[in-house]
């Protein structure tokens, strides 16, 4: 099932300048958000950023993964998404700062 996403980012500056976009993404993010929480060597912002910056990006690359740009992260990608979730689930080192 796919999970639509509006996100908004906004410089907070004089410059006020502001960047939205829908998009869409197979999994929940919010949840992965909850489950994730409090688990990871990270403040609260740090862990949003990394979860919601990491699974925009992976959607992508998912799309695009033929293409050469992602060809040669990706095997990186899945071993680092891996560590993530052993460490999520409590079966691996914590990720640190």
């Amino acid at each position: 099932m796919q999970h639509h996403y509006r996100v908004q980012l906004q410089k907070l500056d004089d410059s006020a300048a502001v960047l939205q976009f829908d998009c869409q993404n197979h999994d929940d993010i919010f949840a992965i958000l909850a489950r994730s929480q409090g688990k990871l060597k990270l403040t609260e912002t740090e862990h949003q950023a990394l979860i919601v910056g990491l699974k925009l990006f992976s959607e992508v690359m998912m799309q695009h993964r033929k293409e050469e740009l992602f060809k040669e992260f990706q095997p990186h990608f899945k071993q680092f998404i891996g560590h993530l979730k052993r460490t999520v689930r409590g079966s691996g080192p914590e990720v640190s700062e």
